[in-house]
């Protein structure tokens, strides 16, 4: 029997991250400020720390790259881990809404898939 052994660095979110595409971002809007995403997932996201306070709820939009109309709602703000972000997770998203990120993450996992097959780098964050 072959043991595979996977390790992971503990975020506190349970979903799996991926990084935007720098030439196609996912732009967010949080207590009206534009900001870049680091990183989303089904359950949330990393942004550059200085522009929410972390210990607070926020309402948010997300404009996807792959979706015909944004993504709203509230988000968490928690301290990220370095102190130069700040980690939010989503609260009570619709199911539309949770798909909408589903479908953008799973769609960023296949450019990640793609370009690890190919030998080539891509934007895809690996």
């Amino acid at each position: 029997m072959n043991d595979i052994t996977v390790r992971a660095v503990p975020t506190g979110r349970m979903a799996y991250q991926v990084v935007p595409d720098p030439d196609d971002p996912v732009i967010l809007q949080i207590d009206s400020k534009l900001s870049r995403v680091l990183d989303i997932s089904a359950t949330g996201f990393n942004m550059p720390g200085g522009i929410v306070s972390a210990g607070r709820r926020y309402p948010f939009s997300l404009d996807m790259p792959t979706a015909k109309k944004p993504v709203n709602g509230y988000v968490d703000a928690l301290p990220g881990k370095s102190g130069e972000s700040v980690q939010c997770v989503f609260v009570n998203l619709s199911a539309e809404e949770a798909d909408t990120i589903h479908q953008y993450v799973l769609i960023r996992q296949k450019d990640a898939i793609r370009s690890i097959r190919t030998g080539g780098s891509s934007s895809s964050g690996f």
